[in-house]
Parts: structure tokens; sequence; C-alpha cells
């Protein structure tokens, strides 16, 4: 046989196959496409320039990653389809004198076509949209300087060489599959139905089991730290139960309404109940990947929406006032200097400070049970932030005349999580009395229990800590901090900072003047990086979205496609012994709605109990807005609902018509 026949069969088979091969096609360019895109934007971001560059190229690099992982599974998965398909036609090839080696040559002009296809088609249009995707994500960050538009040789190979490494393995798979397959086999493969599934009982209560504990961590874990520690094993136990459940629970319900005669021995019930208990395994399988699937775009779209949305809620809490300085371990004349060099420097400008607090505080980090903290839980997760001072330098900061009795701690508790009357820190006791005070500064953006705790003088603030924690982790050391408010906008703001940075690094170290460190802030900075870092991941999350939504469309469309090729004799035979078009047509809605919507359903419970989890999450990048993104979540799942439905009406459409042709 020479070579062009080879390649004149593999062009019709594509060619006479296209209501599978073309969404193959399209589906494989599309991932392929989207995989050069982004690691295009990785390559060529250049990270010192970029405010926040590191971080967008890092989030980047993870959207490379999985869309990579996802490349490969997906396209097995819908390669295995198209061979189940594909088997009748190989076998009667192998049944009218081709030898299995031919086939297989034919199998690789089809793969390689594919595959040339694919990479030349998506590194073409990847190229073609990539400065779209470059001016988008600069929108998305806020960018008003223009990212060049590159197109990265190391991009291009590694784009090259994943769909080549890819395509080979399934290349690989479907030559295996059909010297391992006998002609017989192959000539009817593609009509082999599935032997009616026994219900198993253990599977399915083993499912509910691994679905329940995922639950269960889910809505239970009440600290931050613990949801993000134990998040990814509550996804792994809900996709096992998920898959568990649909591959036991749904042919349990099946055999019950098998036994339920009223509802069974109906028309449209009996096809549909009929067919799709005999195929179960097949559509148990397709059915959880595309929950997952569902669940895993909801859980990305809605978590770096909320983020996104929510920044200014973020960047208000955690900077409640535009600019603060922090001095770490300052004389006197520290303070009076660097108080000096900020109203000199606001009078050039026209400007003067507002709402303006400073206090001297030392921040330590320890863990609370009961009433005790203890420093030395370095991995606790039930983390306290205490703000720790003297009463001398408490009455100075406030202005206040609070006193203190015998061995009495002033505690200042705003969130009310303190349970007791007295202290024990350090392993020293001491009796407590309550203060009215409202903490200042970012301290109030942190999702741990915050307290303000004075101390009668130095010598007792100090005895609390060990001869570690004074000699390594330096919670001795005060820090002065200094907060308000400059400027009308944010040029101002930026000219006053720029100022400030200019006379601290020309003048100081001053004689007299002492401190271990100076920093600040200014709240314009600080939305440039929050904007790079949320920006980044809602980018990131609406093109794994996207990705995920194309995922779970062309997994529906194949089942259909694949299903509706199984049906159709079984539906012309129905008519020929006197079931109208109607009946017919009324069959196959009824017996795509009994489980299309189940997956659905599925996943936005999923994601309903994966809600707290994911809140805790959230309030860890300090986003504690609750109704913010409860809104931002029912909004993507009603979104997503109506694009589940689009695909559920066109993908309606293209079964019935294949079952019609019958």
């Amino acid at each position: 046989m020479t070579k062009s026949l080879y390649w004149r069969l593999a062009l019709g088979n594509l060619r006479k196959n296209y209501r599978v091969t073309v969404p193959y096609l399209l589906s494989a360019t599309g991932i392929c496409m989207m995989f050069y895109m982004l690691y295009s934007v990785g390559e060529g971001i250049d990270k010192k320039a970029m405010y926040g560059g590191e971080s967008v190229a890092s989030m980047m690099g993870l959207g490379v990653f999985v869309i990579g992982l996802f490349a490969v599974l997906f396209l097995f998965y819908t390669n295995s389809f198209i061979m189940k398909r594909r088997k009748k036609e190989l076998g009667l090839y192998n049944i009218l004198g081709m030898e299995k080696r031919h086939i297989g040559r034919v199998i690789l002009a089809e793969t390689l076509a594919v595959a040339v296809a694919t990479i030349l088609l998506g590194l073409g249009f990847g190229i073609l949209f990539s400065k779209v995707l470059f001016l988008a994500l600069g929108k998305v960050l806020g960018l008003t300087v223009p990212i060049a538009f590159v197109v990265p040789l190391k991009a291009v190979a590694a784009t090259a060489a994943l769909f080549l490494a890819v395509f080979f393995l399934i290349l690989l798979y479907n030559v295996l599959q059909v010297r391992l397959s006998k002609p017989i086999e192959l000539l009817h493969g593609g009509e082999v139905g599935e032997k009616e599934p026994k219900a198993h009982w253990l599977l399915a209560v083993l499912g509910v089991l691994l679905l329940g504990a995922g639950y269960y961590l889910a809505v239970t874990i009440q600290s931050p730290i613990e949801a993000l520690m134990f998040f990814f094993i509550a996804v792994v136990l809900v996709i096992l139960g998920t898959y568990l459940l649909f591959m036991t629970g749904i042919t349990a319900l099946l055999k019950l309404l098998k036994k339920n005669k009223s509802f069974y021995y109906k028309t449209r019930h009996f096809t549909a109940v009929s067919g799709m208990l005999y195929r179960m395994k097949q559509n148990a399988a397709g059915l959880a990947s595309i929950c997952i699937l569902s669940t895993c775009l909801l859980v990305t779209v809605s978590t770096t929406f909320s983020l996104y949305t929510g920044m200014e809620d973020i960047i208000d809490d955690r900077y409640p006032r535009e600019f603060s300085i922090s001095l770490r371990k300052p004389n006197d004349a520290a303070l009076e200097a660097v108080r000096a060099v900020v109203d000199e420097e606001a009078a050039k400008l026209g400007l003067a400070p507002e709402n303006g607090f400073q206090f001297t505080a030392r921040y330590w980090t320890a863990a609370r049970l009961g009433t005790s903290f203890a420093f030395d839980e370095a991995y606790s997760t039930t983390y306290s932030v205490i703000q720790a001072c003297t009463l001398e330098e408490f009455n100075r900061d406030t202005g206040r005349g609070e006193t203190m009795g015998p061995g009495e701690v002033l505690l200042a508790d705003p969130r009310s999580t303190f349970p007791g009357d007295t202290v024990e820190i350090g392993g020293k006791a001491f009796p407590v009395r309550r203060i009215d005070y409202q903490l200042e500064g970012d301290i109030n953006s942190l999702v741990y229990e915050v307290y303000a705790m004075v101390f009668p003088d130095e010598e007792a603030l100090l005895s609390v800590l060990g001869q570690e924690e004074i000699e390594v982790m330096r919670m001795d050391e005060p820090t002065h901090y200094y907060y308000f408010d400059i400027g009308k906008d944010d040029q101002e703001l930026e000219a006053f900072s720029d100022a400030f940075y200019a006379r601290v690094e020309s003048e100081f170290p001053r004689e007299g003047v002492e401190f271990m460190a100076l920093n600040y802030e200014n709240s314009v900075n600080t939305r440039e990086d929050f904007l790079s870092l949320y920006g980044g991941l809602f980018f990131l999350g609406m093109f794994l979205g996207l990705l995920f939504l194309m995922g779970t469309a062309l997994i529906i469309y194949y089942k259909q496609v694949s299903e509706g090729y199984e049906d159709a004799k079984r539906f012309s035979i129905m008519q020929k012994v006197g079931m109208s078009r109607g009946e017919v047509k009324r069959s196959i809605h009824s017996q795509i709605i009994l489980v299309f919507f189940l997956p659905l359903f599925a996943a936005v419970l999923h994601l309903a109990f994966a809600f707290p989890m994911l809140q805790k999450i959230l309030a860890l990048l300090n986003l504690v807005n609750f109704n913010l993104i409860l809104f931002s979540t029912i909004g993507c799942v009603a979104v997503f609902a109506l694009f589940y439905f689009i695909i559920y009406a066109c993908t309606a459409r293209t079964y019935y018509k294949i079952v019609q042709q019958a």
C-alpha cells in the first residue's frame, strides 16, 4: 500500500467523522492556544519594571502547569470517545483485508494530521491573540505602561513539545487498542453495551462517608490557618466521594425507579431508565467528571472574582490612614526628628498631616488555650496577636490617665474573644482589668484574635519573655508607629512620599538620633501591589474558568453524541414497533433531564458546603466582607447555570438529530 493511500484514508476518515473530529480538533486547538498565551505572558512580563511582576509571573506559571495537566487528561478522555465510535470502522478495514500494521499507519497519519493542525492553529491563534491578552492583563492590573508584544521562542518550543508528546502517547494508546483487539471485537466494539451494574452498597456507603468527611471538614474548621492546611484533603475526599456516589448511588436510584411500577412502566420513563441503567458505568464516570469540573470552575471563578471586587475593602481595612511610618527601638530624639521631617516636607508641598495617630508597642504572636498564652507554639493554628506596651507608653500615646493595681494587666479585647478575668502569659499569671480601647493600624486587618495588653512597667512586660524571645525573636524591642492622612489625591500623596524618602535617606543617621530601622508605606503603592496580586489571580481565575467551561461542554457533547449513536438503532426499532416520533423525542428529553442536571446540582451542593472554608481562606488574604463573598458566589453560580442550560439545549438537539437519522 502506498503512503498516499494512507493519507487519503486518514483525511477521508477525519472528514466523514466530522461530528466528533471537528470538536476534538477545536478543543485541542483551544487548549494549545491557551497554553501558549499564558506561557508567553509569563515570559514576556518584565518582572523588574512591572510593579508586582514577580507575583503575576508566578501566577501565570501556575496556570501553565494547570493547563498542561488538563491538556493531557482531557485529550485522552475525548480520544476514548472517538476510538469507541470508530472501532466498527477500523474493524471493517481489518475484515476487508487490511492488516493491523496498515490500520496503524492510517491511525498514524490521522494523529499526525490532527497534531500538526492543532499545533499550527494553536500557535497561530495564540500569537495573534497574545497582544489582546497582554492588553487585557494590563487593563485588569491597572497598568498605564503598555506591555511589549513578544513571541518568546521558549513558549513556542514548550507548546510544540507538550502537544507532540501528548499526541504521541495518544497514538501509542490507539495503536495498542487495535493490536490487542480481535477483528470481531473491533467490528462490534462501538455497539457493546454495559451489563446492568450491581448496586455495590459497600462502595455507596464508602462514598457517603468520604463525601461526609469532606463536608465535615469544610463546615467545622474555624481557624483560617487550618482551613488552608486541610483544604486539599477536603477536596480529595469530595472528589473520591463524588465518583463513588455517581458510580453506585445513581445505579441504586435507577434500580429503585425500576421497581416503582407506576413510574417505570411509562413510555418515556421505561426507555430512559433502562437505557441509562445498562450504560451506567460509562455515564457515571462522565457525569462525575462534569460535576468535578463544574465545581472547580465555580470555586475558582467565585473566589478570584470576590478578591478582585473586594480589593478596596481589603486596602481600607489594612490601611485606615494613607501614610504609615514605623521606627524600631527609637529614642525620643528620633521620634521628634521624624515628625519634624513629616511637617517640613508636607509644608513645602502646601500640605498638612491630618487624622494623625501614634503609639509605641511590641507585637507578639502567641497561641491561646483558654486564658493562657504561649510563645513556643510556632506552628499552632490558634494564633493570637498581642499589642503589648507599658502604662507610661499607653497614657502618653492615647492621652488617657489610666492607673493600675498591683500586678494587674489592662486588656483591650475588641473582638470579645478572651474568656476570663485572669491571664497567664509566658508562664506568669496576672489579674485582668478590661478597658475600652480600639486598636489602630493594620492589626485590624488580621484574621487572628487581636488584643492590646498594658503592663505596669518595662520590667513586668519583659518578665513574661524568655531568653529565646529576647535574644532570637527580639520581642522585647518596642516599635513606634505614626499613621496619618495627607494630600487630596494620589499624586499629592506620592509627591510627599518621594520627598519624605529623599529627606530620610540624606539626613539619617544623625548624631543623637537613634533607631534600628525606619519603614514607611503609603496606600497608593499598596493599592498597586494588591492590584497586581488580586488582579493577576482574577485574570488567571477567569482564564482557568474558561478552560473548565470548555472541558465541561466538550465532555457533555461527546457523552451525548456517543449515546446518540448507541441509541439510534434502539429508537429506530421502537418506532417500528409503534412509538411515534413525539414519544421518541419525549423519551430522549426524559433520559437527558433525568441525569443531565444532576452534576450541576451536585456541584452547587459541593460549593455550598465548601463556602465556609473558602470564606476563611479568603480571610487569610484580608477579605472579610461576608456579603460581598456571598453575592459574588451566587452571581457566579447563576451565570454558570445559564451557560449549562445553553449547553443542554445544544446537546439535546444534536442527540435528537443523530437518533432521527437512524
